[in-house]
């Protein structure tokens, strides 16, 4: 069984004619979100899917949805109601693909296997968007079920995507902030604790798996499961606000962010 809703007019839109003589063309995006239930299997997504706005940036935020989506061959389509349900069927055609493999022919509702994706605009301006990607799995007979969370910010003049060039070189002074942070989320107060936590050496300075990104208050720095810590510590993530993080910003980003 599938269910689907399309909610237009989700992002923010300005009067046409103040827009043109205030600020640069918004990025606007509809929200679309579908589910579908066969074969013993479960599939959701939902999608903040750009409409209309910057030409450069509409092109590359859409080209990264799908990539996300179907990896290195996805559909021609940019309608959001195909791709969230080709992306559906694919996946319980995965799922039952894996379950047949494993030998499962029934299974208890409650032990179906489930995942889904959310791609959704977390924040934006008339010079970036933030997009943040939420993923999630349940798998009959595993362990326990697996996620990821992260973020990715676009310059919405041309589309680029910001990833590496957010920050300097990460250096002791910028790192004593990232260690705060950590501490903060997994609720420890002192150096030597949150080294017993972790799994690395946190004098080599690690960095989350993926990059950095922007967010309306700060930085956000989002930590992978297993990046750093035991899965029971989950996925550590903190933001470094701009008042403490600007010194250690790019260029880029400083310009960017100025004002925030």
């Amino acid at each position: 069984m599938a269910m689907c809703c399309c909610c237009h007019g989700t992002s923010t839109r300005q009067d046409a004619s103040q827009a043109e003589t205030t600020a640069p063309k918004a990025l606007e995006t509809d929200s679309f979100k579908y589910a579908l239930d066969e074969q013993s299997c479960h599939s959701e997504v939902y999608i903040d899917f750009p409409t209309d706005g910057p030409g450069a940036a509409v092109d590359a935020i859409r080209a990264y949805i799908k990539t996300v989506l179907f990896g290195e061959t996805p559909p021609a389509t940019n309608a959001p109601a195909e791709l969230a349900r080709d992306y559906c069927q694919q996946r319980i055609l995965a799922q039952s693909k894996s379950m047949e493999r494993m030998g499962f022919e029934h299974v208890n509702k409650a032990d179906e296997p489930e995942e889904g994706i959310e791609i959704r605009k977390v924040w934006q301006t008339d010079r970036v968007v933030t997009y943040e990607i939420y993923r999630f799995s349940y798998f009959t007979d595993g362990a326990h079920g697996e996620y990821s969370d992260y973020g990715v910010t676009w310059r919405l003049s041309d589309g680029k995507r910001l990833d590496e060039k957010i920050l300097r070189e990460v250096d002791e002074r910028l790192y004593s902030h990232i260690r705060e942070g950590l501490k903060a989320y997994l609720g420890v107060s002192s150096d030597s604790r949150l080294q017993e936590i972790c799994t690395v050496d946190l004098s080599l300075r690690p960095m989350p798996t993926l990059p950095p990104y922007l967010v309306s208050d700060g930085v956000r720095f989002h930590y992978s499961i297993y990046d750093i810590c035991p899965f029971e510590w989950g996925d550590p993530s903190f933001t470094i606000p701009y008042s403490v993080i600007r010194p250690y910003l790019s260029e880029e980003a400083r310009e960017l962010t100025e004002g925030l």
